[in-house]
């Protein structure tokens, strides 16, 4: 891991408790104080695990809000990504007026066939308006969900425009090959593995660490395959392990999964809900992943 990092480590993607439709901050900020004793390094809010779309933009400053209050002294990261470049304006401006260290932005995403130069305008006016001199905002890859890719010739372009600004990528493509590819060309930059089983070859590449879902719930493995990393010692048995406990994929959705588990976690079955369109967790579907990961290990009777 490169010391010019200025984001790096283990990234919780903070899943978003809710209690009768609406977000609950106090569930929040207790899982919050949670995830400080694993020892994590930064929390994302409003990602993709913590259904960040689904809410709108009051919600997401509250939720931007009650993380900061939660977690003074860690890095926090937000999602402010919209379809609408107006709302990813403000919701990018909020986010750095109510402390967030820096932003993560998933691509417009409902026109799918635009071009790098329609991109480019995008996001030179988010960055002009809405990121103030000396902090940065990250981009999401996501094309699979969002249909509209982060390719190398639109960081190119941005990064002769906005500078340091540009801070990174998150690349939760799936594709080892363009993670790695992002993480030895664009080493000053913090990108982030998105995917938690690519977490070592991301720092092998050179790259700042994993943005991770896993780790509202495996936040302790995360961080002690990191310091196995960075002792020198061979890390690759705490990545199989973590990639073993990749068991959420076959489930209605990974924040559902993600939440099921939380459920468990904390005897709260308050934490099952999620916002529609997406669906909870069922019961059978609950047993299955804590029994798997308690085959492995990783989750206490």
């Amino acid at each position: 891991m490169s010391t010019e990092h200025t984001f790096f480590g283990v990234f919780t993607a903070v899943a978003t408790p809710l209690f009768n439709g609406n977000p609950d901050l106090d569930r929040l900020q207790k899982h919050i104080r949670v995830l400080i004793q694993d020892g994590v390094d930064g929390l994302l809010i409003n990602g993709t695990t913590g259904e960040g779309q689904s809410f709108d933009l009051c919600e997401r400053a509250e939720l931007v809000a009650a993380a900061r209050e939660a977690a003074p002294n860690l890095k926090l990261m937000t999602g402010t990504g919209c379809a609408s470049l107006k709302d990813t304006i403000v919701c990018t401006r909020t986010a750095f007026e109510l402390g967030s260290d820096c932003v993560l932005i998933v691509p417009p995403f409902f026109f799918r066939c635009v071009t790098t130069k329609g991109l480019m305008e995008f996001f030179l006016q988010v960055f002009t308006e809405a990121v103030p001199k000396g902090k940065k905002a990250l981009l999401y890859h996501l094309p699979q969900i969002s249909g509209v890719p982060i390719t190398f010739e639109l960081l190119d372009r941005l990064q002769d425009k906005v500078g340091e600004k540009l801070g990174g990528v998150k690349d939760s493509s799936g594709d080892l090959n363009n993670l790695v590819g992002m993480c030895k060309r664009y080493p000053m930059m913090d990108i982030f593995a998105g995917i938690d089983d690519f977490q070592l070859d991301c720092l092998e590449a050179g790259g700042a660490g994993c943005i991770s879902a896993e780790s509202n719930i495996l936040g302790v493995q995360s961080k002690k395959l990191e310091q196995t990393f960075l002792a020198g010692e061979d890390a690759r048995p705490c990545q199989d392990l973590l990639a073993r406990a990749l068991v959420f994929l076959p489930y209605t959705s990974f924040s559902a999964a993600i939440k099921g588990l939380l459920a468990v976690r904390y005897h709260d079955d308050v934490w099952i809900e999620v916002r529609p369109p997406l669906e909870p967790l069922s019961r059978p579907d609950q047993e299955i992943l804590v029994r798997q990961l308690r085959d492995l290990g990783l989750m206490p009777e």
